[in-house]
């Protein structure tokens, strides 16, 4: 996949390497503050965050005016020094907000981004299988079919287990997440509708809906156990298996948006002529950091609160899924292979 090829690039560059792996160090300590209850490890994963939050935070501003490729490492290791200080100092007025704004706002444009990466992950996965079975010419309307049968059986199974599960939770989350699923079916059915005309006036078929349909399941059911796990089935948002599902789930997206970001360099450079590459990576990068490290202290943000956002994350990714959905239906064209001239 082409992130894939913009991640080589990000892992030859030491600064991302850097970020990239304390953005993990901290995820992992604040997995272990769920287990081992401590002070001084909180204050700690503060501190270790909120030092790379301000790093990339300054780092970010200097991209404006400068290629960060081009600092010197000793300017790092002072930006560094200068980021921990701040923490100490602003660490309560940071990571402790006192208004639900302040951190719903970092929450919201965090989120919106994820939602679009996320989206494109699963467009991406499911075209490329499909890609694959395309090439192979002599068995390409027999395996194309079976897939677009079997991951439509296979999205239509764990829909109604989803049901199923819900079925013997609270009133309130059952309603949430029928209407969810129901959402979500008269999308897919929306996109099945126009690939079938597409189908019937150009004879393409867009095989990769029903595993693209699976896979958008999969992160909206994701959604719902982000924002509501806590709400509905445990006695705070920190519990440990939610923490570690949250750990693999952030890092895959973490990572497929700085590949997208860096496979698409030449690109961006071309649209947006005003912004650096760098600069959107780190922006993308501070709003998952502040998200990131403020899981482990308290929120003033209602549960009335989450659940809005919840639903307003849900509403842009299906946005997503209907919009560029249909875009992709008409845009997707089979990669064939190149014949070799005798």
């Amino acid at each position: 996949m082409g992130f894939i090829a913009g991640l080589r690039g990000v892992f030859k560059k030491p600064l991302y390497v850097f970020i990239i792996l304390s953005f993990t160090v901290t995820w992992i300590m604040i997995i272990l503050t769920k287990y081992l209850v401590s002070w001084l490890l909180g204050l700690f994963v503060i501190i270790f965050g909120g030092s790379l939050l301000f790093f990339v935070l300054i780092l970010f501003f200097i991209s404006f005016f400068k290629e960060i490729d081009a600092l010197k490492w000793w300017f790092y290791i002072i930006l560094y020094s200068l980021s921990v200080i701040l923490t100490i100092f602003l660490n309560q007025t940071i990571f402790f907000p006192t208004s639900e704004l302040f951190f719903i706002i970092p929450l919201t444009v965090n989120q919106f981004f994820t939602a679009f990466f996320a989206f494109r992950l699963c467009m991406d996965s499911a075209t490329k299988i499909d890609d694959y079975l395309y090439e192979k010419e002599k068995s390409r309307i027999l395996t194309r079919l079976i897939e677009f049968c079997v991951f439509g059986i296979l999205n239509w199974w764990i829909v109604r287990i989803t049901v199923i599960l819900f079925s013997n939770t609270p009133t309130v989350l059952l309603i949430i997440v029928v209407r969810m699923l129901q959402i979500m079916f008269w999308i897919n059915m929306i996109l099945l509708a126009i690939s079938l005309i597409r189908l019937i006036i150009t004879k393409k078929f867009s095989a990769y809906l029903t595993l693209f349909f699976l896979l958008t399941l999969f992160y909206a059911l994701y959604i719902l156990f982000d924002y509501l796990y806590g709400a509905f089935f445990s006695t705070e948002s920190g519990d440990p298996i939610y923490v570690i599902i949250l750990f693999f789930v952030d890092i895959l997206i973490f990572l497929y948006i700085l590949g997208t970001i860096y496979d698409r360099v030449g690109y961006i450079q071309t649209k947006l002529k005003f912004l650096k590459v760098d600069t959107i990576a780190l922006f993308l990068i501070i709003m998952k950091i502040y998200i990131q490290v403020s899981k482990i202290v308290p929120k003033v943000v209602a549960v009335e609160m989450q659940v809005l956002q919840a639903g307003g994350l849900f509403v842009i990714f299906v946005l997503f899924n209907l919009l560029f959905g249909i875009h992709s239906i008409f845009a997707h064209k089979h990669k064939k292979k190149k014949k070799l001239e005798i």
